[in-house]
């Protein structure tokens, strides 16, 4: 079993700080931002220094939750702190940039990090598309096109045009290519039946987040089924699952502290947008609907004290399959940056060196 980080940058917003999506930027404080950055440089010298296999970084907007609206100048910053794990954009959100200059950027970042990129190509959230006035009805066709345009740009040795739905470009010759050939370690995030069938016919790894085994396993065993209607068969390490863990000395410790975050939303949508985002975003778990957990707390998968967690994350690679796991370790809906460096300590003491061998 291999390990990630979830870095985020995380912004220690004051108490008075408005609590809906999206934030208003004035009330952004340039100094709390710096100071988020320089704890990010320390947080991610003590996670390798743990022995933490990847840390992972996300794109979003509009929200200090996460201060990484572009994974990619994040990964070239971390790549210069980091000298031994794997960074995983995971990812970049396909359908609002520009594929040709995502593949770009992204084979500049692995020649920067001497080969330790890893990509994830997502398709982003609706709040997240409205953000850039995109329809998100279509969303998925622009994913998967941008997608292809992408590996297609990575591959191609000769120059080539491309004139699709949403993309058209007369010539693509991309420089410079990713160090890694024929591109970097690359999964299709998302639990829906159509990122499954895209990952199995480019052969390319898939990511899962925030949800059951069980529920998850449905995406990750159609993932594995049309592996096979393609003729391959991937590995554990093809299946990554990002998740959040409260560990404590003690499963009473660990309830505990859960108990005090349940039913916080650290930043709910307003309500004008609500209802709209709602029924635009239910889950599609391999082809069947559900509803998604819009503006409240992610669902914490792993809880309790380190013998409970070891069991929990072996049950999760029995069901699920996954051989990467993708961790924010903290308290749910928490800020406190000292709880999470205690987390990390004692993951990295009680926990990691007992689930190598799952």
């Amino acid at each position: 079993m291999k390990v990630s980080f979830f870095e985020t940058g995380r912004y220690m917003p004051p108490p008075d700080m408005p609590r809906e999506w999206p934030v208003p930027s004035g009330v952004y404080d340039p100094e709390i931002g710096l100071k988020a950055q320089h704890q990010m440089v320390e947080r991610l010298r003590f996670v390798e220094k743990i022995g933490f296999d990847w840390v992972s970084l996300s794109e979003h907007h509009y929200s200090p939750r996460i201060l990484t609206p572009s994974t990619i100048v994040a990964a070239a910053h971390v790549a210069g702190i980091v000298k031994n794990m794997k960074i995983a954009l995971l990812g970049p959100i396909v359908p609002h940039g520009n594929p040709v200059r995502i593949a770009e950027e992204l084979a500049m970042v692995d020649t920067m990090a001497e080969g330790r990129l890893i990509v994830g190509l997502l398709r982003g959230t609706t709040n997240e598309a409205l953000s850039f006035d995109l329809n998100p009805a279509e969303a998925r066709e622009r994913t998967d096109e941008g997608m292809e345009l992408i590996l297609r740009a990575w591959t191609e040795p000769e120059p080539f045009g491309w004139q699709g739905r949403h993309f058209q470009y007369r010539t693509i010759s991309i420089w410079p290519r990713p160090l890694q050939q024929p591109h970097p370690p690359t999964y299709a995030l998302g639990t829906s039946a159509e990122s499954c069938d895209f990952a199995a016919r480019h052969r390319l790894g898939l990511g899962v987040s925030y949800g059951p085994n069980e529920v998850m396993a449905k995406s990750t065993g159609r993932y594995r089924q049309k592996c096979a209607e393609y003729g391959w068969e991937p590995t554990p390490e093809h299946i990554v699952y990002r998740a959040n863990m409260l560990l404590a000395e003690t499963d009473e410790k660990a309830e505990a502290l859960m108990n005090q975050q349940r039913g916080i939303a650290p930043f709910p949508v307003r309500d004008s947008l609500r209802d709209a985002l709602i029924e635009a975003d239910q889950r599609n778990i391999a082809g069947e609907r559900r509803t998604a957990s819009v503006g409240n707390v992610l669902p914490t998968t792993f809880i309790g004290g380190p013998d409970t967690v070891v069991e929990q994350i072996r049950r999760c690679r029995d069901v699920m399959g996954a051989g990467v796991l993708d961790l924010s370790l903290h308290p749910p809906g928490s800020g406190d940056i000292d709880a999470l460096i205690s987390a990390l300590d004692l993951f990295g003491r009680t926990v990691l060196p007992r689930i190598r061998e799952i």
